[in-house]
């Protein structure tokens, strides 16, 4: 094989382990980025829960506005979070609790995949009542908005693809809670 061969070949090589040191390391940005910004929404979507669980016990009340008087706790982190290793799977965990029913909202990312955030209703009310019945539901994806930011976009039933706020998930989590 002449000079100029071998040349081609590590040449072609070379070229080939850049692109993918490359692609290596945008998944790695990518990642740290899904990672920032989940904990940026469980943050606030725990800032705007812990207003509303304010709203509804009634010590809003002093401001001229109604309250239930029923007391919702909210944790975050309501447990530790999970990162098995970089591929994933990461989670972490929120709750919203009243004595007899809690709501858990938790995110995933799985690899370089958009994290998700979901809900989990807990509740007495299986016939059973030493067991809890667990139902899930869709919530969101956090996705790279254009220019900058996240974006939240809905995940499942009739909002599926629609763009939802950190306050429509903290009404949904509530609904939850305080539903049937």
């Amino acid at each position: 094989m002449s000079g100029k061969r071998w040349d081609q070949l590590f040449d072609g090589f070379s070229q080939r382990r850049r692109q993918q040191l490359e692609r290596s390391e945008n998944v790695r940005e990518l990642v740290a980025w899904y990672d920032a910004q989940t904990e940026h929404v469980m943050t606030l979507l725990r800032e705007v829960a812990r207003e509303r669980a304010t709203q509804l016990s009634g010590s809003a009340a002093t401001a001229g506005q109604s309250g239930s008087g029923l007391k919702v706790e909210v944790e975050w982190p309501s447990h530790p979070p999970i990162n098995v290793d970089p591929e994933g799977p990461f989670m972490s965990f929120m709750r919203l609790r009243l004595p007899e029913r809690e709501v858990h909202l938790y995110s995933h990312r799985i690899g370089s995949s958009p994290p998700l955030i979901h809900f989990v209703v807990a509740g007495a009310d299986a016939p059973d009542k030493s067991k809890k019945r667990l139902l899930g539901r869709p919530g969101c994806r956090i996705e790279q908005r254009e220019g900058g930011g996240f974006l939240l976009r809905a995940v499942g039933g009739e909002a599926d693809g629609n763009i939802v706020s950190v306050d429509d998930l903290a009404y949904r989590a509530f609904e939850l809670l305080l539903g049937d």
